[in-house]
């Protein structure tokens, strides 16, 4: 019986002790994952196809990139990277687009 109880006490004190180190021992997994990758990519091998990887451009849409305005916000965007609509008008994100849809329409005043 006392060995049963010293044994539930150390797998509580254990599972205490778990439970306290879990974030830094979360943020040191993360980080021995980023050497991992950065040892990888500097060997020349292939980045591992479950992380999320941004999508490639060109280098010729990305040095000759055309600005578009957002109807949004007035933020100058490359047009690549900008959401355009069917009816002509871009906007810099989603999060804009939403804005603006969420937004009471505002009547533009013309100069003349």
């Amino acid at each position: 019986m006392k060995y049963l109880f010293v044994l539930t006490l150390f797998a509580v004190v254990a599972f205490f002790l778990y439970w306290r180190l879990r974030p830094y021992i979360r943020a040191a997994r993360r980080f021995l994952g980023v050497m991992r990758e950065v040892n990888r990519m500097r060997e020349g091998a292939a980045p591992r196809a479950d992380l999320p990887r941004q999508p490639e451009r060109g280098k010729a849409a990305a040095g000759s990139g055309k600005l578009v305005r957002c109807a949004g916000c007035g933020t100058w965007t490359p047009a690549a990277r900008a959401v355009s609509l069917r009816a002509g008008a871009s906007y810099c994100s989603h999060a804009c687009l939403e804005r603006a849809a969420d937004s009471p329409r505002r009547e533009r005043q013309s100069a003349s």
